[in-house]
């Protein structure tokens, strides 16, 4: 069943997961393929005894899963998968803490944006293909394409950030300037943009975004105050 996680426990299952390095380094390991202990181990540097401690911890919180695997050399083997598909994002800074995990096989019960629709329809036209061979080009087009929109939405989710954090503090001066500790939404928003123009469009030059979206940002933010 899809989860969307915001409340505490869920935050702190995942963070007490990957807040260890050695986790991470494993976990970043497995992302790549199915391994057993002494592979990661040797893979890695680390010792056996260590790699094994933390595989049963991350076993036992439902990250990592197990299955016996035959050998080419010898008896059966564990072998290692992610049992989890997982997005972790925090955000924190004056005036902002906004935390979620989003478990994302099976897809999320989200409002999806209607190009999904089409990206979908791709991939169901693609499997349908019969040969092997035939699927693998169009797939790694699809997910180089997927990973390009990724940075693209970071990017833009950074700026709006920026953007925010600006925001706020403009609001946090204007309450704690005023005579009756009332302020003005508007003038709070015009004193943003006239007095972080310069720094705004230099923010949003390197990401070669128009004037027209940081007015758009800027008019919803009106709004909001």
């Amino acid at each position: 069943m899809t989860k969307i996680e915001e409340d505490d426990s869920g935050i702190n299952s995942v963070l007490l997961t990957v807040e260890n390095p050695v986790r991470r380094k494993i976990i970043k390991q497995l992302s790549k393929e199915p391994s057993y202990q002494l592979r990661i181990s040797k893979e890695l540097g680390f010792s056996q005894q260590l790699v094994a401690k933390h595989l049963d911890a991350m076993e036992d919180s439902g990250v990592v899963s197990s299955q016996m695997e035959a050998s080419p050399h010898g008896p059966k083997r564990k072998e290692y998968l992610l049992n989890k598909s997982i997005s972790l994002t925090i955000d924190f800074a004056p005036n902002l803490f906004r935390a979620r995990v989003v478990e994302f096989d099976p897809l999320p019960e989200l409002d999806l944006p209607s190009s999904s629709g089409d990206v979908f329809r791709t991939v169901a036209e693609v499997m349908q293909r019969p040969e092997e061979n035939r699927k693998l080009r169009p797939l790694a087009s699809l997910v180089k394409e997927i990973d390009k929109k990724l940075a693209d939405i970071e990017d833009e989710r950074s700026v709006l950030l920026y953007i925010r954090h600006l925001a706020m503090k403009e609001v946090s001066r204007a309450i704690g300037g005023g005579s009756n500790g009332g302020w003005d939404d508007k003038g709070v928003v015009n004193q943003l943009v006239n007095e972080n123009e310069k720094s705004l469009r230099g923010a949003l030059r390197g990401l070669n975004m128009s004037d027209a979206w940081v007015r758009a940002i800027l008019a919803e933010l009106e709004r909001e105050l």
